[in-house]
């Protein structure tokens, strides 16, 4: 019987320290990451302008906290480690604001859905393709924008950007430094459309 007790003792001893380092708290590893924004007052200021940001369209997988890691041209994986800051949807619209502001300096930028007393000229639409691994390994997307009068929705001037971000795994910070290059060279031909439009007013 003693040997029977002292096994058991042995055993709940085992159990409890078992218990209390499963219990520990363990360190949080995530990383969290944010596109980068141009600097402010990169052109000439467009005074009176109101300018109208959106809708913005990004495909819904990629509209996340989550980064994603593209293992195959079939395949996507979500990292519980490493994530955005705020959903990549928000982020984008948010980094194509301040870089509009930074490039045009209008008077206002009002993002959708606007009302008809905030005085919205000029309208600018984006809409986000998916990311996908081609062939070859290379990340690659595109972008379709275009620049309307909304009283009558009628395009005023429209263009398309294809991009690639890497090839194979991509680190987290070469993702987030690749898009934010990306949405500054989108933003630069959406401003310079803008500056046309506003000329021939």
């Amino acid at each position: 019987m003693n040997r029977v007790r002292v096994v058991l003792c042995v055993a709940l001893l085992a159990i409890g320290m078992t218990g209390c380092s499963l219990l520990e708290p363990k360190p949080d590893t995530s990383r969290y990451f944010m596109l980068r924004a141009l600097s402010p007052e990169q052109g000439p200021a467009l005074d009176g302008l109101v300018l109208g940001l959106g809708p913005v369209a990004v495909p819904d997988y990629l509209d996340s906290n989550e980064m994603i890691d593209l293992v195959g041209p079939y395949e996507v994986r979500y990292s519980a480690q490493n994530r955005w800051v705020e959903p990549l949807g928000g982020q984008i619209v948010r980094t194509l604001n301040e870089n509009l502001d930074a490039l045009l300096s209008p008077d206002a930028i009002v993002s959708y859905p606007w009302f008809a007393q905030d005085g919205v000229q000029l309208q600018v639409e984006v809409a986000f393709d998916p990311i996908r691994m081609d062939d070859g390994g290379a990340w690659t997307g595109s972008a379709r924008w275009v620049v309307r009068a909304p009283g009558t929705r009628v395009g005023l001037e429209r263009g398309d950007v294809s991009f690639e971000l890497g090839s194979g795994s991509i680190p987290p910070d070469q993702i987030a430094t690749a898009l934010s290059t990306e949405l500054e060279g989108l933003t630069v031909a959406i401003a310079e459309a803008v500056r046309r439009q506003v000329a021939r007013q």
